[in-house]
C-alpha cells in the first residue's frame, strides 16, 4: 500500500483550514457559494445551523493534513 504524498495532505489541509476560518469568520462568502451549490447537497436551514460545528471540524481537518504533510516532509 502506498502513502499519500505529503504535498497533497498539505494542500487539502490549506483548503480545509480556509474553509473552517470562512465558516467562522466569513459566512457570507460561505452563503453566496451555497447559494450556487444549493440544488446539489447543501440546505440553508442545515449550514446556518451547523455553520460553526462544519467550521471547527474543516480547521481541525486542516490542522490535521498540515501537520502529517509537514511532519513527512521535515521528519518530525
Amino acid at each position: 500500500m502506498t502513502a499519500i504524498n505529503p504535498y497533497i495532505k498539505i494542500f487539502f489541509g490549506l483548503v480545509f483550514l480556509l474553509l473552517g476560518l470562512g465558516y467562522i469568520y466569513r459566512p457570507g462568502i460561505i452563503e453566496r457559494v451555497n447559494k450556487i451549490i444549493r440544488e446539489t447537497f447543501l440546505n440553508d436551514s442545515y449550514v446556518a445551523l451547523h455553520r460553526k460545528n462544519w467550521g471547527f471540524l474543516l480547521l481541525l481537518l486542516g490542522c490535521v493534513l498540515l501537520y502529517m504533510g509537514m511532519a513527512r516532509i521535515w521528519g518530525w
